[in-house]
């Protein structure tokens, strides 16, 4: 992630180095102010020209970043391995929430708050023990 760090240097900062990197050489700064045609000066080619070497860089490692991601997921997938959140199992107080639900004596969003879950996983049980609404 070399490039993606890299990415969050700004103008300003790219100017600072090549200041200092011309400085380092032992030539004057006030080269970056040349006027190479119109508005456009030596220094704000380099720094455009930085700024994009940056940003396809940084891309390029995301879309490797990605590509071995997806891979592994892959892998682990045909190995058997369970990917992402195991979900959540159903309470041992569902069956009598849920028939005070069927009962219209609370609501989804009420069985859901006294089984300490979400609306839609009290919903999801429901549809698993062919009780949707």
């Amino acid at each position: 992630m070399l490039f993606t760090a890299l990415q969050q240097y700004d103008s300003a900062q790219i100017q600072a180095e090549l200041i200092g990197y011309l400085g380092e050489l032992g030539l004057d700064e006030s080269i970056l102010n040349t006027t190479l045609r119109g508005d456009i000066t030596i220094g704000s080619l380099t720094n455009g020209l930085t700024e994009r070497l940056i940003a396809k860089a940084a891309e390029e490692d995301r879309r490797r970043f990605r590509e071995k991601q997806s891979e592994g997921i892959a892998r682990a997938q045909k190995a058997g391995v369970a990917i992402g959140r195991p979900t959540r199992k159903q309470d041992k107080r569902f069956h009598k929430v849920r028939d005070m639900y069927l009962a219209q004596e609370v609501t989804g969003q009420e069985a859901a708050r006294l089984l300490g879950v979400a609306p839609s996983t009290f919903y999801r049980w429901l549809r698993q023990e062919g009780e949707a609404k």
